[in-house]
């Protein structure tokens, strides 16, 4: 699919160029199939295609902003758009010039002299125009990314607040955690009412965070230990859990996230005293957090419909413009979690 695309791209930016050459080759009155012809579609060609590229780029960079920061970066985008694409498509066509001087035996002194006195302002108004309707484009397709964007995300964010309250109500969640608390209290008053604002905290923070798109990952971390304590309440030493993350109040990360991956290895996972679950959570080159564990899969495994990770998935693509990457190898379940820098 990306290959059909590509050809499209090259097809139609050939294509272009030769009907734009084609079509100033008419105005002035020249042959059509000359090699001059030839020369500045290949130069158009290139300079296509590295508008494209550039243009591309841009889109790919402002694809997780919002329209209230797009509002912001919008202006300096569209400048540097335009003075890289004059720059682009005027050094190109200079190389043309010379190329043409070349095959066709002219002399290599007068170069400079005319193609500044005459070739380049010759392509101030064919200029203008690509200008013109490439700046129409720009500023349509940026708008209208960011618009699409932030109706899906809200769309997003009252699907994901529909399922969080369905989750806050979960009653197997609280079939296990109000089990626990009747076994805990007639062992350990003080250890019971320690293990209620455990759960306490753990609904506070689902409630607090219900509209936020990004939080610290410190933060995130803190409650995701909070939850595997409540975890470890019920099945003691049979689950482990391992955090190694440098500088955490650095990174920005989807709140709630950690929590679904560790409850998504919880679910779907074999732990006892004998072989206890592991799950490991590290940082990697400042760009990912990792959640992984050794499969020690479950062979029955009721209400297995992912719907957590699944949302996840939707939140991260929509938020961050990135992908949930998720990997099974060597006997190793592993989730890649993007996370952004807030700071150097």
């Amino acid at each position: 699919m990306k290959n059909r695309k590509k050809l499209k791209v090259f097809g139609g930016a050939f294509l272009f160029s030769l009907a734009f050459t084609l079509s100033i080759r008419m105005g002035q009155g020249g042959a059509l199939l000359s090699t001059s012809v030839w020369i500045f579609t290949a130069t158009n060609f290139l300079t296509v295609l590295c508008v494209v590229i550039l243009f591309h780029k841009i889109l790919v960079d402002n694809a997780h902003k919002s329209v209230r920061q797009l509002k912001k970066q919008m202006l300096p985008s569209f400048v540097f758009f335009l003075v890289v694409t004059v720059f682009l498509s005027l050094l190109l066509y200079s190389l043309g010039v010379y190329i043409l001087y070349l095959t066709e035996g002219w002399r290599i002194d007068n170069y400079l002299k005319i193609l500044f006195q005459r070739d380049i302002p010759s392509t101030y108004v064919p200029l203008a125009i690509g200008l013109f309707f490439a700046s129409i484009v720009f500023f349509y397709t940026t708008w209208r990314q960011a618009i699409e964007r932030e109706q899906r995300l809200q769309e997003e964010k009252l699907k994901y607040k529909y399922r969080t309250l369905k989750t806050q109500v979960n009653p197997h969640f609280l079939f296990n955690s109000l089990n626990t608390l009747s076994e805990v209290i007639y062992e350990d008053v003080k250890k019971a009412d320690h293990y209620i604002q455990k759960l306490a905290g753990i609904y506070r923070y689902i409630l607090d965070n219900e509209e936020t798109d990004l939080i610290s990952l410190s933060e995130e971390i803190d409650f995701v230990k909070q939850y595997f304590s409540l975890q470890q309440e019920r099945l003691s030493n049979k689950i482990e859990l391992e955090i190694a993350c440098e500088n955490a109040d650095k990174f920005k990360v989807i709140p709630i996230s950690l929590q679904i991956l560790v409850e998504n290895a919880l679910k779907h996972n074999v732990a006892s005293e004998e072989n206890p679950l592991k799950i490991k959570i590290c940082t990697v080159e400042g760009k990912y957090i990792i959640v992984s564990n050794r499969i020690q899969k479950k062979n029955i495994l009721k209400d297995a419909r992912g719907t957590g990770l699944a949302n996840l998935k939707e939140r991260v693509k929509l938020i961050m413009g990135e992908n949930l990457f998720i990997d099974q190898a060597n006997n190793q379940f592993l989730i890649q979690l993007p996370i952004i820098r807030t700071c150097s």
